[in-house]
């Protein structure tokens, strides 16, 4: 993420999330300049920083900057619907990423966490085509699907409807 010596002290907060010292990553956080804080490298680290504080509002008003500054990124779309389904706001998550699938029609995992949402909704048909569509964009979203062990589970309990070809 970050390539440039002036970018060091972006480098150091990346350095203390990945050892998992969230405590050291914000405090060196809190001492980035006003710009490094709000360019996209700042805020994906803070979003770090928020998701292992635990802190969904935070997370939910982060990923929405993101998604808004750095729009053409698919990453961000997924981020902030990945926030609103722990706020329980799957309906709202399903919603953005319907509108992501517009801008990237060929993002196989949007059709993977739609999958998941519409299961969590109880849209099995829908859901089933998701995960069809999601398959045939990107293998890996295969694993993905069998390994999944509470999202997807509707699906493959339910025997009364068309079966997956896996």
């Amino acid at each position: 993420m970050i390539d440039s010596p002036s970018q060091m002290p972006l480098l150091v907060v990346e350095g203390y999330l990945e050892l998992g010292m969230c405590a050291d990553a914000r405090r060196e956080y809190e001492n980035l300049s006003p710009k490094s804080k709000e360019g996209v490298e700042g805020l994906t680290l803070l979003m770090g920083i928020l998701r292992a504080e635990g802190n969904l509002a935070g997370m939910e008003s982060v990923a929405e900057r993101l998604c808004i500054i750095d729009s053409e990124n698919v990453d961000r779309w997924i981020d902030l619907a990945l926030v609103l389904c722990d706020e329980n706001a799957i309906e709202s998550a399903k919603e953005l990423l319907l509108e992501a699938v517009d801008r990237f029609p060929e993002t196989a995992l949007l059709y993977f966490h739609l999958a998941r949402f519409e299961c969590s909704l109880g849209n099995l048909a829908l859901a089933k085509e998701h995960l069809g569509r999601s398959k045939k964009l990107c293998s890996v979203c295969r694993v993905l699907a069998l390994t999944d062990e509470a999202d997807l589970l509707p699906i493959w309990a339910d025997h009364c409807s068309p079966k997956l070809q896996f």
